[in-house]
């Protein structure tokens, strides 16, 4: 898996389609905050199936906190699986078993997304019926005041401080390549290449460009996860309003996906939240 420098500044549950949001228990404390996450998601209104999956977990051993989401691709029930053994790899990585001391938190994400490629990979080779799979994958990992984010493909990663949303990563699509090179407007919108992925997990014959980013939180920050069938429906300033009017983590997200659907919920639609409250 190739890093792409440039954005770099420098019972535990897991979320799998079709599941009801639910409490998460995590330590009281980060260091010297206390956070509140959650997250939740729907097939919404023209899919027969959810292919999102999410995972919102402590890390084994050591204070902090995992985020992930994936989007599904593939079609059939290909996407699901890719999503579920995607956000699984992470978890079992990071939540499950104790990280070695003298791994950093950066290298311990970026080898957690590294196994799920390889899961994919390797699931593809002995499951012919799913050699055309493949998932976005989005991951936060948050040990105060210290955050990373790793990420491959659409789904997205925000910043909430003070009443601005911050967008973290960046669209991996063939139309946001086409505005970031100037050879569209770089607010046209593109509609054939929207949703068409250049970087993926899975089993493409091309080596996923892993896209890094450091930042430091502070106290009242939130992040925002989500899958596109969320931004395809709410621009970025919708997104911040609704984060900004209400306190909960879960009734955020809860808010966020009834917002897409009656939009039209046209996708999949899962949104992850993180709210870093002072101690």
């Amino acid at each position: 898996m190739t890093p792409v420098s440039e954005p770099l500044n420098d019972t535990r549950p897991i979320r799998v389609p079709g599941a009801a949001p639910r409490p998460v228990d995590l330590p009281p404390d980060l260091g010297t905050v206390r956070f509140d996450a959650a997250g939740s998601s729907d097939r919404g209104k023209t899919r027969a199936r959810n292919e999102d999956s999410f995972a919102v977990a402590p890390l084994a051993g050591r204070d902090g906190l995992l985020l992930v989401v994936c989007d599904g691709l593939g079609g059939a029930h290909g996407g699901e699986v890719a999503s579920r053994i995607a956000v699984d790899v992470v978890v079992d990585e990071l939540a499950r078993r104790a990280l070695p001391a003298d791994r950093t938190l950066r290298l311990a994400l970026r080898r957690a997304v590294e196994r799920a490629s390889q899961a994919l990979d390797e699931t593809a080779q002995s499951r012919p019926e799913l050699a055309s799979f493949g998932t976005t994958l989005t991951a936060a990992l948050v040990s105060w005041p210290e955050l990373w984010i790793a990420h491959v493909g659409d789904s997205r990663a925000y910043l909430w401080r003070g009443g601005r949303l911050e967008r973290l990563t960046r669209d991996h699509t063939m139309a946001e390549r086409l505005r970031e090179e100037g050879l569209v407007g770089s607010r046209q919108k593109v509609p054939t290449w929207e949703s068409v992925l250049w970087n993926a997990l899975g089993p493409s014959g091309e080596e996923a460009q892993l896209e890094e980013r450091h930042e430091r939180l502070e106290a009242g920050d939130r992040l925002l996860l989500c899958s596109d069938g969320l931004t395809r429906h709410l621009q970025d300033d919708e997104l911040g309003k609704r984060i900004a009017q209400r306190a909960g983590s879960q009734d955020i997200c809860d808010e966020l996906v009834a917002a897409a659907n009656r939009a039209g919920g046209q996708d999949n639609i899962t949104a992850v939240v993180a709210r870093a409250a002072a101690g």
